[in-house]
């Protein structure tokens, strides 16, 4: 049996609508999009709507930011909230985080990096966590010695996205640096990277020798990919039904503006069978709802 099976925090993508989408098919942990805790010290609106996870269950909130201060206001925040874990973000390679400190800018930054889990770790009785990469670029990967400082730290469990800062989501995984991480520490590993379904969950452990997977982009479109890989059985979705489902949440959450939200969905959901691109080109084009439905229904039926 493959446990914890962990859906990866996605900016734009694991939000309430997609997390409910996954519930759907099972209660695994879930981990919210990365909620930069500047804003929400600030009182940003859209910020704190991210936070609400009051009426869920089993979740991981994932804080970005590089003040000690803000984060330990969210991460306080988060667990008033109801959430059963904090994580922080080492490792997203996007230009305006590592611009300011965070995100996988600290991988070059250990001591900050130590503050801030330590910080939160003493201001929370939830589990601290924290996702890194390998390292910033192939001459620098530091992953184990980056994980030792934050086990030090008080972090009680460090997932390894298998790639450095430089690859972005280009090129494969590195698990045998995950392993290396894993040998290193005692607090669990997980690993992530390039696990789309049972057969690459199966190896990426074989190979890590982890205490669980996390699954990010394998989940696109696919809301139902922790299930498959739980019970190591094939399912024949999407149906219309399904999609509409979906589309429904994310109108409910963003009101008028979850038309425009669903797009990238629809996408995903459509990929890799006959007409995708007449398709999305349809979708992608049209405001009505019921007219997008209608499309959905068209192209999905009988799936």
């Amino acid at each position: 049996m493959i446990e914890p099976i962990i859906l990866a925090p996605m900016a734009g993508v694991t939000d309430k609508p997609f997390r409910k989408m996954v519930r759907l098919f099972g209660n695994h942990l879930l981990t919210t999009e990365m909620i930069g805790v500047e804003s929400l010290y600030r009182n940003h609106p859209a910020t704190r709507k991210m936070m609400d996870i009051h009426d869920e269950r089993n979740i991981i909130v994932q804080l970005v930011g590089i003040n000690p201060q803000a984060m330990v206001y969210a991460a306080q925040m988060a667990e008033g909230m109801g959430a059963v874990g904090i994580d922080i973000n080492m490792g997203c390679p996007v230009k305006k985080l590592i611009s300011n400190g965070s995100g996988a800018a600290l991988l070059k930054n250990p001591d900050a990096a130590a503050r801030l889990v330590e910080s939160v770790s003493h201001a929370v009785s939830v589990p601290v966590s924290a996702k890194i990469r390998i390292g910033w670029d192939d001459k620098n990967i530091n992953a184990v010695s980056f994980a030792q400082v934050l086990e030090r730290a008080g972090a009680q469990r460090i997932t390894v996205h298998g790639r450095t800062k430089e690859q972005g989501y280009s090129g494969n995984a590195r698990w045998d640096i995950v392993r290396d991480v894993q040998q290193a520490v005692s607090v669990p590993v997980i690993v992530n990277g390039d696990i789309v379904d049972r057969v690459s969950a199966e190896k990426a452990l074989s190979v890590t020798k982890a205490a669980g997977i996390m699954v990010g982009r394998g989940s696109l479109g696919r809301p139902w990919i922790l299930s498959e890989i739980e019970k190591g059985i094939s399912t024949h979705y999407p149906t219309a039904d399904l999609v509409c489902q979906h589309l429904d949440f994310l109108l409910d959450y963003y009101g008028a503006h979850g038309i425009f939200v669903a797009r990238k969905h629809l996408a995903w959901y459509a990929r890799g069978k006959k007409g995708v691109a007449a398709f999305c080109q349809s979708v992608y084009a049209e405001r009505e709802v019921s007219q997008v439905k209608k499309m959905v229904y068209s192209f999905f039926g009988g799936i």
